[in-house]
């Protein structure tokens, strides 16, 4: 076992690996290059409404196994809310307000299949449709489609049913469209996230994420001994005689846990993995507008989900901090276009004409990095310098949250002679 580890990368990756390593009474030193913790998970201070704020929400599911053990070891499960059982709103111009919501009083499998039947526009069809994508999800073999419009199609699956449900959910899940995005990864994402009752309910986070998950995992590191230095780009990474230079300091081992562009820099390697953008539209209201849920899904709308993180927050006054969020975002619309489509499309998802206050346009162009077939071959990675980057391989779990726990798990039990921690597969 090694007495000591470098940790390269302060986000949800590198915060896990270097608590599960100093769990084993391993010392720990982890490098940020930002002056604060979080990477893509950080929050901001929003200086005209005088608040934290997150460049976007984040929405879980009850199949985020690996996040919810760490959060409650590190005491921040009391800022997770989850619904008892699946509820999932959705609305469009044409039909106005309906859910996706499997009855809590039946088993969940048919209780799955009465709530596609129950949906407008839907019925028998969609019905039969979801058995049939649920014995596609329980075979072994890979979907032959290259893409996950190609898998649908073979399925069978209505269209209804893609653009309500399917489509929505590989946009969320995948941050790719289904013309693109990978059918094997898509059917492990749904095959989890439908496996019981409690695996398909939604959760978010109460409080801004740098109050909600990051400081709480910080404090939990600090207290097991990680020593964490913020404000530290590390220039020099490699190996001589067994050792890990870590900037002029020897480590037994190294866990590199950075975006993949700023990995493969520090490698001196080309960087050649696809990225996407997500665009979240953050709009402060004068007056509070009634969302019929703290999220609704937008069927062909500009945003394809509306957040009223007041109501999520647990503000006294909800509906005034409205989010829409556009996955996959292209960036072809100016900003003043975006927030007038918003607001066009607010005022009819809530039968009122929201007045703005404030607007803040928070864009990550590299939010993502997709899931692609040459993430599986890992170049330049050794036995003492770890590669716990966001590479998503076919069959792997596209980036989420959920995963990048995951990763700093597998990245800590590969430092270890006998793996320690339980495996939550990627």
């Amino acid at each position: 076992m090694p007495t000591s580890v470098a940790v390269i990368g302060g986000g949800l990756t590198g915060l896990t690996a270097a608590i599960r390593l100093a769990g084993l009474d391993i010392e720990v030193e982890l490098f940020e290059a930002a002056p604060a913790l979080g990477g893509r998970t950080r929050s901001f201070f929003e200086p005209t409404m005088q608040q934290q704020c997150d460049n976007g929400p984040h929405l879980l599911i009850g199949a985020y196994a690996a996040t919810q053990a760490l959060l409650r070891e590190a005491g921040a499960d009391q800022y997770l809310h989850w619904q008892p059982s699946l509820c999932l709103p959705l609305w469009d111009a044409r039909r106005g307000h309906f859910h996706f919501q499997p009855s809590s009083k039946l088993p969940f499998a048919p209780a799955m299949l009465l709530a596609a039947a129950a949906m407008p526009g839907h019925g028998l069809s969609s019905a039969i449709a979801m058995l049939r994508l649920a014995a596609a999800l329980q075979r072994s073999s890979a979907p032959q489609a290259e893409h996950v419009a190609g898998w649908l199609k073979e399925l069978r699956i209505p269209g209804q049913l893609v653009s309500d449900m399917l489509e929505p959910l590989c946009l969320g899940a995948m941050n790719e469209g289904i013309d693109t995005a990978c059918p094997l990864s898509f059917k492990r994402v749904l095959k989890e996230s439908f496996a019981g009752r409690k695996q398909a309910r939604l959760g978010w986070f109460t409080a801004p994420l740098q109050t909600a998950m990051i400081e709480p995992l910080a404090r939990h590191a600090e207290k097991l001994g990680v020593q964490i230095h913020t404000g530290h780009r590390v220039r020099q990474l490699e190996e001589a005689a067994g050792k890990v230079i870590v900037d002029d300091r020897s480590f037994d081992k190294a866990v590199v846990a950075l975006p993949p562009f700023a990995a493969d820099r520090l490698r001196n390697r080309r960087t050649t993995h696809e990225t996407r953008a997500i665009t979240n539209i953050h709009l402060w209201l004068h007056q509070a507008i009634t969302m019929p849920a703290p999220l609704v899904g937008c069927i062909d709308g500009t945003g394809q989900w509306y957040f009223d993180v007041s109501q999520q927050w647990g503000n006294a006054t909800p509906g005034k901090h409205i989010c829409a969020v556009i996955s996959a975002d292209a960036g072809h619309r100016e900003s003043h276009e975006l927030i007038e489509l918003c607001l066009h499309e607010l005022s009819l998802l809530c039968g009122s004409q929201p007045q703005l206050k404030h607007s803040r346009i928070i864009s990550e162009r590299r939010a993502t990095t997709l899931v692609r077939p040459d993430h599986a071959v890992q170049a330049d990675v050794t036995k003492n310098i770890i590669d716990a980057c966001e590479r998503p391989a076919p069959g792997q779990l596209p980036a989420t949250i959920e995963s990048a726990v995951r990763r700093g798990e597998i990245a800590a039990n590969c430092c270890l002679a006998t793996p320690h921690y339980q495996r939550y597969p990627l």
